[in-house]
């Protein structure tokens, strides 16, 4: 028998809707109940809250679920509670007393404690009576009547108690639920317990849904089969989506989960607004989709949920063959890096044959990025920093597209690992080496990069002086490295590992052609460093094996430099034309076209 669940009212409403009910047993692996004033008024006061939040708007309270109750039918006719003691214990005591106050409010389940009952007590006999000669008899037994002491007050700070505990009462009886989740029979109960409380596991929103459409499929038609069939898929496309790169390449993210399939339900069931999902919104949210494909159809819940079923299935298709289509895989990853919405792709293709949807992407990027070519080229490290970025990334993924390789295939995995920063190819200053063994550190491996750099016979001469200077400043004493004959060192060595034939102004500086993606770890050790050392830097861990972005290990490697212009040590003009040159005709078919209304407009 496969898990069933169902949504259960606290106590009895008015309507013929399940409610809570029976003996609950709860079993000595579990600690006793142990819930204080915070979580006891905690309960009371969202319950509360959703209340007073609908009123306001004049509206009917939106059901409001708690964590699910987990159980296992026992030969009795009882139930052990693995887990939602605590919950159960003190729901019961709110609807005790608002039966106090409100007779026709009755609770229909009792609760006892295996370990309370062993020492000669009766638990269940103390929950009913709340018996004050015996509430400091044990542990447990006082908790619980600390507990009830908190409901009793809570009530009374309230303006009218007896309204309030009508109020509480509508809520017990009419919106607020548990979620009922019934174990397979053969489970065992403590090694479930443990996963999710010892553990500190709880119940997933698909291991809810998971047991909604197994119970709706298959046994009540006599076809068991289909169970094995739905469980069997569900299997491998939770093992599909725990691949590293497809999980990446769906979400930009290489942050994992307890179950990775909760993403499918998840793009199927929109925010709507929320920035943060509710506990079980997913979950509800599905089971609402589920009964009302019921309602329209007019088919029964195995209908409904094999309708629901097979667009689980057929989304797990469609993203899949888009992370095995190449081009696919590389324009939607970027996209999904930079921010858009899987969720948002896969409506979009809904409504698209394949080629428009394919053909439209580009469009989406254009409209996602927003940039004109004039709008490039006006972009500047700490200013645009964002749209910088995104343009650097997507002059590697279109860089990588376009290789002759049909293997090759940008990595969204370590893009999203890594964390990425804004890089100057060539440093303009130091204004960071605040500290002293910071400097000393600097100027240690300038000097060195000086002598072991091949200068020409005209720079040769500042070289040796350059290096000499430096050995100067070394020899100082602790503490003098700080006045002003660093920064004039420092100048020095900016200008001698600076542009060929002239200087760089501060908008080439900081400008796009200047600008590349490196880690963040790798990027504050080299941030300070002229192109030069950053260069023999990179060039290490590259061989050691560190994953470099395509167009940074071009950029440090001269790729985009002519022939002619080659100097290993120098990031001049002569480089970031080039470059940026590149750079624009990677990005260009995602780049506004300015119509000629547009030019009047900026003339």
């Amino acid at each position: 028998m496969e898990a069933t669940l169902e949504p259960r009212l606290i106590i009895p409403g008015n309507e013929d809707r399940p409610y809570i009910s029976g003996d609950f047993f709860v079993a000595s692996y579990q600690r006793g109940y142990r819930w204080g004033r915070h979580e006891v008024t905690q309960l009371l006061d969202d319950i509360k809250a959703n209340a007073s939040s609908a009123r306001a708007q004049r509206k009917t309270p939106n059901d409001y679920y708690l964590q699910p109750v987990v159980v296992l039918a026992r030969g009795d006719g009882s139930w052990e509670l693995v887990d939602g003691q605590q919950r159960l214990t003190t729901l019961y005591l709110i609807a005790k007393y608002i039966s106090n106050e409100l007779p026709y409010a009755k609770v229909e389940y009792s609760l006892s404690y295996e370990t309370r009952n062993q020492e000669g007590n009766d638990s269940r006999w103390f929950l009913e009576t709340l018996d004050p000669t015996k509430r400091n008899l044990n542990i447990d037994f006082h908790h619980i009547a600390l507990a009830y002491d908190e409901i009793e007050a809570w009530f009374g700070r309230q303006t009218n108690p007896t309204k309030a505990a009508s109020d509480i009462y509508a809520a017990l009886s009419e919106w607020v639920y548990v979620i009922w989740y019934e174990a397979p029979s053969g489970t065992n109960p403590s090694a479930l317990f443990t996963r999710l409380n010892r553990d500190r596991i709880p119940l997933t929103d698909s291991e809810l849904i998971k047991a909604l459409v197994l119970s709706n499929s298959g046994a009540a038609a006599g076809q068991p089969g289909r169970q094995e069939e739905i469980a069997a898929q569900w299997d491998g496309f939770e093992r599909d989506l725990r691949d590293e790169h497809f999980w990446a390449f769906l979400t930009g993210s290489t942050s994992q989960r307890p179950t990775h399939i909760d993403f499918l339900f998840e793009s199927m069931t929109p925010n709507a607004g929320l920035r943060v999902r509710p506990r079980y919104w997913t979950f509800e949210r599905v089971r609402d989709d589920i009964d009302q494909r019921e309602r329209t159809w007019t088919d029964s819940d195995e209908v409904a949920t094999a309708a629901f079923w097979r667009d689980v299935v057929a989304r797990h298709g469609l993203v899949t063959g888009w992370h095995h289509d190449r081009e696919l895989y590389h324009r939607i990853g970027y996209l999904i890096a930079i921010g858009v919405s899987m969720s948002e792709l896969i409506e979009a293709s809904r409504s698209q044959t394949h080629s428009a949807f394919r053909d439209g992407l580009v469009e989406r990027t254009r409209q996602r990025l927003n940039l004109s070519s004039d709008d490039v080229s006006l972009l500047r490290y700490g200013k645009k920093d964002v749209k910088c970025t995104e343009v650097l990334l997507l002059m590697n993924v279109e860089t990588v597209l376009a290789s002759s390789d049909p293997g090759a295939r940008f990595s969204f995995h370590a893009y999203a690992r890594d964390g990425w920063s804004l890089e100057h190819i060539h440093a303009q200053n130091a204004q960071s080496l605040q500290k002293e063994n910071q400097r000393r550190d600097w100027l240690e491996a300038h000097v060195k990069k000086i002598r072991s750099t091949a200068w020409s016979d005209e720079l040769q001469l500042s070289a040796d002086a350059l290096a000499a200077q430096i050995d100067d400043h070394l020899s100082l004493p602790a503490g003098r490295t700080d006045d002003i004959g660093f920064q004039a060192v420092l100048d020095k060595v900016f200008a001698i590992f600076g542009s060929r034939g002239r200087d760089g102004t501060e908008e080439d500086m900081h400008g796009l052609g200047n600008l590349a993606l490196l880690q963040r770890g790798f990027n504050s050790k080299l941030s300070n460093a002229v192109f030069a050392l950053k260069r023999e830097r990179i060039l290490e861990l590259d061989q050691a094996g560190a994953y470099i972005l395509p167009c940074t290990r071009n950029v440090f490697l001269k790729y985009y430099t002519a022939a002619e212009d080659q100097q290993l040590s120098i990031w001049g003009p002569q480089d970031q034309e080039p470059y940026y040159e590149k750079l624009l005709a990677a990005i260009s078919p995602f780049v506004l076209v300015e119509t000629a209304s547009d030019l009047e407009a900026a003339e």
